[in-house]
């Protein structure tokens, strides 16, 4: 193991060695190349140590999420999730004298070669790039082709968001800013794996956070630590369940509980209870939008007057990407017959406020073209769209009712002037933030 390197150690010395010694240029590609040719007679470990620090740093420079480390065979692919959609970044034969896995896997604390039978492996580590704090959360799988590792890539540079940087509109800001000073009440966000909930989440409890209040965090993992609030990390190997870290949260005085994730029954009714017993609870669920929250908890068996009661409201998001600045061109607005085409299949109460949505006069829309500065993608980082469902009379008398997820959305839009995702989408692409096409790939499902 000590040919390896020693992981803590280099946690605590915060890995800074860089490849080079210098600023970073070119793509991986040519990085690796000019590896291969300087290599000289370095011994395998430490070309495997300055290849996982170059691919690292391409990855933090690219803003990528996710880097996935793929055997196809006798070739090595490394691909780059950057702005929610995978390209490829290097795709070479193995080198047999850089044993970049296994450096990867004793990075993550696994063993240097996968285990005979197959078993989960999670890990993480921390690295120092560029003069700042990388964690890299590490899962290997076995393929027919070989191990295949996966990286999540954590810059909590990103996690230090305000409230007042996640792309809601002036008005929702004011009304989330508000809800979220509630004394007591459930408030729910859902959205895809990977729109940033978890980001909304820290952005509210840092927006509230003072010394007056204990605030409270069940998670599974702890991706970021958040100063002046108490997390805790769920353990279903000890025995500390999101059911029982619950009831134990309630014992120790709380003002405000996060709840990662609600998964089960159990979980949902001590939170709700909770929400009615003077705790603020926050937490994510996964639904389609916010409307369709309420039909997930009656089928894991939640009561409607539990519901009805303690809800405060619910926010749905997604991460669209933005239209690159530096090539983005202008497009025309669609004709009415193109939007009464797509409107058709909608909610008549929807259809009409998105059909006249994308007609109003002074929109700026842009269109897609691809550059150098974007990789030929047509765009350059992303943003947030949001919906927010407010309870009201109208739909606590709907959720006593059970009605169905269409007539409670129904009843947000006319009674509760909720903006769908689709809306607040269309309103950025309006803006030149994005592009109508990539709100329709975003919200597809929806329509």
């Amino acid at each position: 193991m000590a040919f390896w390197g020693n992981k803590q150690q280099e946690d605590e010395q915060g890995g800074q060695q860089q490849p080079g010694g210098s600023a970073l240029t070119g793509t991986l590609e040519e990085g690796y190349n000019e590896l291969l040719q300087a290599k000289g007679r370095s011994p395998g470990i430490d070309l495997a140590i300055k290849l996982s620090d170059l691919i690292l740093e391409h990855a933090v420079r690219e803003r990528a999420s996710d880097v996935h480390l793929e055997s196809q065979g006798a070739n090595l692919r490394v691909r780059f999730r950057v702005d929610g959609i995978l390209q490829d970044m290097l795709a070479t034969p193995k080198n047999a004298e850089i044993p970049l896995t296994q450096r990867i896997r004793v990075l993550a604390g696994f063993d240097p070669e996968p285990p005979a039978s197959f078993r989960n492996e999670e890990g993480r580590f921390q690295k120092m790039l560029s003069g700042r704090a990388i964690q890299v959360r590490v899962s290997s799988f076995p393929t027919v082709n070989g191990e295949k590792l996966v990286l999540r890539v954590m810059d909590r540079q990103q996690l230090g968001i305000d409230l007042d940087q996640l792309g809601l509109d002036p008005e929702t800001l004011t009304v989330v800013k508000k809800l979220i000073r509630n004394p007591y009440g459930i408030f729910f966000i859902t959205g895809a794996t990977g729109s940033g909930k978890t980001t909304s989440l820290y952005a509210m409890l840092k927006n509230i956070n003072t010394p007056m209040i204990n605030i409270i965090t069940l998670e599974d993992p702890v991706e970021y630590r958040l100063e002046g609030i108490n997390q805790a990390q769920i353990s279903a190997k000890t025995g500390f369940t999101w059911a029982e870290g619950l009831r134990s949260i309630l014992r120790q005085d709380p003002n405000v509980i996060m709840v990662g994730e609600i998964r089960d029954y159990d979980t949902a009714e001590i939170s709700l209870r909770s929400a009615l017993t003077g705790h603020l609870l926050f937490t994510t669920i996964h639904t389609i939008n916010a409307a369709s929250i309420i039909e997930r908890l009656f089928e894991m068996g939640v009561p409607p007057f539990l519901i009805g009661s303690s809800m405060l409201g619910a926010m749905s998001q997604r991460l669209v990407r933005k239209v690159c600045p530096q090539c983005a061109q202008k497009a025309a607005p669609p004709s009415e017959p193109m939007v009464n085409e797509f409107v058709k299949n909608m909610d008549p109460e929807e259809a009409k406020l998105v059909k006249e949505l994308i007609l109003r006069p002074g929109a700026d829309y842009k269109v897609e073209k691809g550059c150098q500065a974007c990789r030929n993608t047509g765009y350059a980082g992303r943003m947030g769209i949001f919906e927010l469902m407010l309870m009201n009379e109208e739909i606590r008398k709907h959720i006593l009712d059970h009605a169905p997820t269409d007539v409670i959305k129904r009843t947000a839009i006319k009674s509760g002037k909720m903006r769908t995702l689709l809306m607040d989408g269309i309103t950025k692409a309006r803006a030149g933030s994005t592009t109508l096409s990539e709100i329709i790939r975003v919200t597809a499902t929806m329509v």
